[in-house]
C-alpha cells in the first residue's frame, strides 16, 4: 500500500475553497497552515472526501463492479468478466477500486488526525466533531463497499504508522464490520440533521449504518439472521423513514437528471465539478452513452453495453417507467435529450443505458457535458434505498411479511412506479425490487454478497440461473409489450424466449470461490501479508 498511502497524504492540499456552492467550484488554495483555522475551513477540509478520493472508482469499476457483477448489464467488448466471473487480480479495475477506497480512508484519516491536532482556538467544538463525522462517515463507507468485495480488508487510523510499516496483515471480518458500525454510528450522532445541500447529514450515515447491521445480521450466520443486527436496521432504517421528514422524488425519471442533483431522495452522492478537472469530474458519460446522437455531438463509446436478458425480464408490463429511466427501449420518447430537435426517441432494438446519459446539448444540461464529463451525482445512498432496507430488516428470517410499516415502505417504491402494491413479501421479492430500483447505480453487487454471505447455497443457485453472458434483441408489440428474443435467420419472425438468445462464448459457471475477489497483484507483490490468514485487529479499548 506505500505506494499510493504516502501519496495520498498530500491529496488533502487539493479541497475546494469554501463556499456554500462548493459543488460548481474548482480545487481551491487552501494549505495546511490555514486549514483548520476557522470552521469554514474546516468543512472544505471535508469536499475532497466527496469526489477525489472516489474518482479512481467511479471513473470506471463503479460500473464493472457493482453493475456487471450483478448481471445488470453486458457488453462482451467492455469488461466482459465481471459478468463472466473471470476476473484477475491483474484486473485494473480491481485494483483502481482498491486504491479509490483506500484513498477514501486515508483522506478521511488525514482530515481526523489534522482537527485534533491543528484546530486553532477559533474553532468551535461543534465544527470539530461534524468534520470528524464526515469523515468516519465515508471512511466507513469505503470499508463497507470493501468487505463486501475482498472480505478481509487491512484497517488502519494512523497514515504515518502505515507508511512507516506498509506490511500489515488484513484483518477479520467481523473486525471490518465492527469498524464500520463504530464510524458510521460516531457520524449518525454528530452530523446535523440539515446541512447545505450536497453535504452529508445524521439521516445518510443512519441509513447506511442500518444497511451495515442489515448485512451484518446475516453475515456467515448458517442462514439466519442475528436477532439484535435486525433489531438495529429495523431501529434506525425506521428512524430515517418516519422522523426525517425526507421524502421519495415524485417521479422516478427526475433521480437521474442533472438539474436534479442533490434531492431530497439523495442521502449521500459523490459530488463532481461540472466540466471540473480530472480527479474531480464524472468520466462515466463516455462508457454509458451508446451513441453520441444523444449526447449533442460529444463522443461516446458505450455501444456495446445494453441490459442483460435477466434483469430485462424482471421488469413487470406495467413498471415501464423504471425501465425508460434505466434502459433506452424500442419507441421510448424523452423529451428532456436533445430538447432543441423537439426531443429524442430511440428506434433500436438493444437496450441501451439510459440512467447516467443524460443528454447533450446546452438546453438538456446548461452546457455542462463534454466527453468523459458529466455534472450528474454518482448516488451512494438514496432514501429508497433504505425503505427497502426497513423492509428487509422487518422481514428478518421469516419467510413472508404480510403487514406492518416494512411492507408499507416496500409499497411506496413500488407506488412512485405506478405498479401494483404486493400484500405479502418474501426475500425474493425484495431481491427483484431492489435489482429493479437500483438497476445500473453500481450498488447490486454489494447486496447480493450480503444476500450470499446470508443464503449462499440460494444465492449461487440465483447466479447460476442469470443467463450471465447471454445478448438478445428488444423489440415492443402492437400493446407497447417488450419483447425478448432474436429474429429467425430470415430476420423476418421474432422469437421470443430464453432459447432464442444468444450464447456466449463460454461456459460460465459461478462456485463459492468466485464470490469474493483476490487483493490486486502488485500490492499482494508489495504486501504479502495479503494472503495470509486475517488478523484481529487492535481496537482501543475504552
Amino acid at each position: 500500500m506505500k505506494k499510493y498511502i504516502s501519496g495520498l497524504l498530500i491529496t488533502l492540499l487539493s479541497a475546494t475553497g469554501c463556499s456554500d456552492s462548493f459543488l460548481d467550484r474548482e480545487p481551491g488554495s487552501y494549505v495546511d497552515a490555514t486549514y483548520y483555522t476557522s470552521d469554514a475551513a474546516l468543512l472544505a477540509a471535508t469536499y475532497p472526501l466527496y469526489n477525489r478520493a472516489w474518482f479512481d472508482y467511479n471513473k470506471r469499476p463503479a460500473v464493472a463492479i457493482g453493475s456487471l457483477m450483478a448481471n445488470d448489464a453486458y457488453n462482451p467488448w467492455m469488461n466482459p468478466e465481471f459478468t463472466t466471473f473471470t476476473v484477475t487480480a491483474l484486473d485494473n479495475n480491481l485494483s483502481d477500486a482498491w486504491r479509490s477506497f483506500y484513498s477514501v480512508v486515508t483522506m478521511a484519516n488525514s482530515v481526523i488526525e489534522a482537527v485534533d491536532k491543528k484546530s486553532g482556538p477559533e474553532v468551535s467544538l461543534m465544527a470539530r466533531q461534524q468534520t470528524t463525522a464526515v469523515a468516519r462517515l465515508m471512511r466507513g463507507t469505503a470499508y463497507f463497499y470493501m468487505v463486501r468485495l475482498w472480505g478481509p480488508v487491512v484497517l488502519f487510523e494512523d497514515n504515518e504508522e502505515v507508511v512507516k510499516n506498509p506490511i500489515r496483515p488484513v484483518h477479520r471480518e467481523e473486525d471490518v464490520f465492527r469498524f464500520v458500525i463504530e464510524d458510521l454510528t460516531y457520524a449518525s450522532e454528530y452530523l446535523p440533521e440539515r446541512n447545505t445541500k450536497g453535504l452529508a447529514t445524521c439521516w445518510a450515515a443512519r441509513g447506511m449504518l442500518a444497511k451495515a447491521y442489515l448485512a451484518r445480521s446475516g453475515w456467515r450466520k448458517g442462514g439466519a439472521r442475528d436477532a439484535s443486527d435486525l433489531e438495529m436496521a429495523r431501529s434506525l432504517a425506521a428512524d430515517v423513514c418516519e422522523n426525517s421528514g425526507l421524502k421519495l422524488v415524485p417521479e422516478y425519471e427526475d433521480l437521474f437528471k442533472y438539474k436534479n442533483n442533490n434531492n431530497e431522495e439523495s442521502l449521500l452522492a459523490m459530488q463532481w465539478v461540472p466540466l471540473g478537472p480530472w480527479g474531480v469530474c464524472n468520466t462515466l458519460l463516455a462508457d454509458l452513452a451508446f451513441s453520441s446522437e444523444v449526447t449533442g455531438g460529444v463522443n461516446v463509446w458505450g455501444g456495446g453495453l445494453n441490459g442483460s436478458p435477466d434483469m430485462m425480464s424482471l421488469y413487470e408490463t406495467a413498471d415501464s417507467l423504471r425501465r425508460n429511466a434505466t434502459f433506452f427501449t424500442q419507441g421510448s420518447y424523452y423529451p428532456y435529450i436533445n430538447i432543441n430537435d423537439g426531443g429524442y426517441t430511440y428506434t433500436n432494438t438493444g437496450a441501451s443505458i439510459k440512467k447516467g446519459v443524460i443528454g447533450g446539448g446546452n438546453d438538456d444540461n446548461d452546457g455542462y457535458v463534454e466527453s468523459m464529463n458529466s455534472p450528474l451525482n454518482t448516488y451512494i445512498l438514496r432514501l429508497a434505498d433504505v425503505y427497502l432496507t426497513y423492509a428487509e430488516a422487518c422481514l428478518g428470517n421469516a419467510a413472508v411479511l404480510d403487514e406492518g410499516p416494512g411492507l408499507e415502505y416496500f409499497n411506496r417504491v413500488r407506488d412512485r412506479a405506478k405498479v401494483d402494491r404486493k400484500t405479502s413479501i418474501t426475500l425474493d421479492d425484495i431481491i427483484r425490487e431492489r435489482r429493479i430500483e437500483f438497476s445500473m447505480e453500481y450498488c447490486n453487487w454489494y447486496d447480493m454478497v450480503s444476500w450470499y454471505c446470508y443464503q449462499p447455497d440460494k444465492m449461487l443457485t440465483y447466479f447460476n440461473n442469470q443467463y450471465r453472458g447471454y445478448r438478445a434483441n428488444y423489440i415492443k408489440d402492437a400493446d407497447g409489450k417488450l419483447l425478448i428474443g432474436n429474429y429467425d435467420d430470415d430476420e423476418v419472425f421474432f422469437l421470443e424466449g430464453p432459447e432464442n438468445y444468444t450464447e456466449p462464448s463460454i461456459v460460465i459457471h459461478v462456485t463459492h470461490e468466485k464470490i469474493f475477489f483476490s487483493y490486486p497483484e502488485s500490492d499482494v507483490i508489495q504486501n504479502p501479508l495479503l494472503t495470509q490468514d486475517p488478523q484481529p485487529y487492535p481496537f482501543n479499548e475504552p
